[in-house]
């Protein structure tokens, strides 16, 4: 098999494009639904071509970790950051945009224990736990098997800034959200637990790509 990086960037786009055309165009579908694919769609691709483009892809098991590289970032993205543009359009604007504080929590790991350990412990509270932890482990881990990013030390900080910024995004996302009729403060929570978690998750993303190095990459087969 012939390795090319742009291989899993091609294959993964694609298949995500098919996927949320799908899932958001529908009969009846308006140029603001089309509008909405093209924008959030285009924005991680492009992020995805400058990321693959520093990549580094020498076996058939990096060639399968760079495609799932690139399906994830278009996952992560419909995840945290996607921005849904018919919204803006079609509600009603009102004005008066407010911070609803009953959605920010600025106690560290008091979301954690409630989660875990306080009176109501729901599967989905456990999930949405280990969810948060291991969001951006495959951001650490793939930035240093592709080699876009060499040093742990740099990625650790990559994983601490992408989670601030989407803390931030959701922040700014509620606020431009609450000027809306019947948005009740925007619909995202910004939690430092969130911020611990996926660093945290980022971190353990960087311990598994050592044991990787020791397992997958002395071995003769993988090299190119």
């Amino acid at each position: 098999m012939r390795i090319n990086k742009w291989y899993s960037l091609i294959a993964a786009s694609l298949l995500y494009f098919i996927y949320s055309y799908k899932r958001e165009i529908y009969v009846g579908a308006g140029f603001l639904d089309y509008l909405n694919l093209i924008v959030n769609y285009g924005i991680i691709l492009a992020l995805a071509v400058g990321l693959i483009r520093k990549s580094a892809v020498n076996n058939i098991i990096e060639q399968i970790i760079s495609f799932g590289f690139v399906l994830y970032l278009f996952v992560l993205h419909r995840f945290v950051t996607i921005i849904y543009i018919p919204y803006y359009f079609t509600q009603e604007y009102i004005g008066n945009p407010y911070i609803n504080f009953d959605r920010i929590n600025l106690i560290p790991f008091k979301t954690i224990y409630n989660d875990l350990f306080g009176t109501i412990v729901a599967p989905v509270t456990v999930m949405q736990t280990f969810g948060n932890l291991f969001l951006l482990l495959p951001l650490a881990f793939s930035l240093l098997v592709l080699q876009i990013v060499t040093k742990k030390r740099k990625v650790a900080i990559i994983v601490f800034f992408t989670t601030l910024f989407i803390e931030t995004f959701q922040l700014v996302e509620n606020l431009i959200e609450s000027g809306y009729l019947y948005s009740e403060g925007g619909g995202r929570a910004v939690d430092i637990d969130d911020l611990i978690l996926n660093t945290l998750g980022g971190i353990i993303g960087i311990f598994l790509f050592i044991f990787y190095q020791k397992v997958f990459m002395k071995n003769k087969l993988l090299r190119h």
